[in-house]
């Protein structure tokens, strides 16, 4: 029986290793380049502070990127391909979720996004208060100000490809708040750059078990744990990072791997079914695994049509060369009749 090859898995999950840097506002799709600087205000024209959360997404919902505003409330995101995006803000000093939507097309190279919000009489008590469960720890909201500059600092090492720097501001925000679990991330982000695999895993962990709400931490640990061949708690991982991002197509992806890797056909089958409804582009490879796992079920028909649709979608795809060899196994019985 013809089974997903190894090499291109393991190539595939080493190519998304670097895409979620929690709040570096970075998709791994490709086209245009947009910076995106969202500037939160109050009705008054004031800057609305720190510690709100920003959350960046496509119209359809799907996750591009999340962060907390500087002291002058604003957050950048950069984004790489046109389409219709939302920023949704929300967090203990201001009232609700404030929601804008906006769109970037091909030509934008950069937009500046006002956002209107209403302060909380409350404001300087709330900050006791716990974090909403789906936004993240109570220990980020506090996290002390030296901590988040040297944080922000590691980010603009990051956007320039300074990898050695970025882990090295990662580092020092953690040594100042060891509880800064977006901070651990990012540094196990920096030190996958850097293929020092041990040292991301370790950070990675240590971000897990500070915030059992991070999904980017339980994404990128799964990863390496797939590389590892560990499939049954990289798929745990993942499906505790879908229960925060329910429509985010990279661990999707991730999951369909991790469950044909495991011989889980059906639960396969219906992660790439999830993927195939949202806007995929880059994530071709679902078809691929959908067709293995039809062929492993003695599907054949709907294993041709898995790969026919891989191979319309990205012809010239990292897995094209392999869906081919797939489709050379299968007979011409196999293919469809039309109606």
């Amino acid at each position: 029986m013809f089974r997903p090859g190894s090499a291109v898995i393991a190539a595939f999950v080493v190519s998304l290793l670097t895409v979620t840097c929690a709040a570096q506002g970075v998709s791994n799709n490709r086209g245009t380049s947009c910076s995106i600087l969202v500037k939160v205000v109050f009705e008054n024209e004031g800057a609305a502070g720190q510690s709100i959360r920003v959350k960046l997404t496509t119209e359809a919902g799907v996750p591009v990127a999340d962060q907390f505003t500087d002291e002058e409330g604003r957050v950048t995101f950069r984004v790489t391909f046109p389409d219709q995006f939302r920023v949704e803000v929300s967090g203990t000093p201001i009232v609700g979720t404030t929601t804008v939507t906006f769109r970037v097309e091909d030509q934008d190279k950069s937009k500046t996004i006002f956002v209107k919000v209403k302060p909380k009489v409350e404001e300087m008590a709330a900050t006791s208060r716990p974090a909403s469960p789906n936004i993240t720890s109570a220990a980020d909201l506090r996290v002390p100000s030296d901590a988040r500059k040297v944080f922000h600092k590691g980010m603009v090492a990051w956007e320039q490809h300074d990898y050695a720097k970025a882990a090295e501001q990662f580092e020092k925000a953690v040594a100042i708040y060891p509880e800064y679990d977006t901070a651990f991330n990012n540094l196990g982000v920096m030190y996958t750059q850097m293929n020092q695999v041990e040292k991301a895993r370790a950070a990675f962990e240590r971000s897990v078990a500070l915030n059992d709400k991070n999904a980017d931490a339980d994404r990128n640990l799964a990863r390496i744990l797939l590389r590892d061949g560990n499939n049954r708690r990289a798929a745990e991982l993942l499906k505790k990072s879908l229960v925060v991002e329910p429509l985010n197509p990279i661990t999707l992806t991730l999951l369909c791997v991790a469950d044909i890797q495991a011989g889980d056909n059906d639960g396969a089958l219906q992660s790439a079914r999830k993927v195939h409804q949202l806007p995929h582009e880059g994530y071709s490879l679902v078809h691929y695994i959908a067709g293995q796992a039809y062929e492993h079920k003695g599907e054949l028909q709907n294993a041709y049509v898995e790969y026919q649709t891989y191979l319309q979608e990205t012809p010239a795809g990292p897995e094209a060369q392999q869906v081919r060899a797939a489709l050379a196994h299968l007979t011409p019985s196999n293919e469809p009749k039309s109606q």
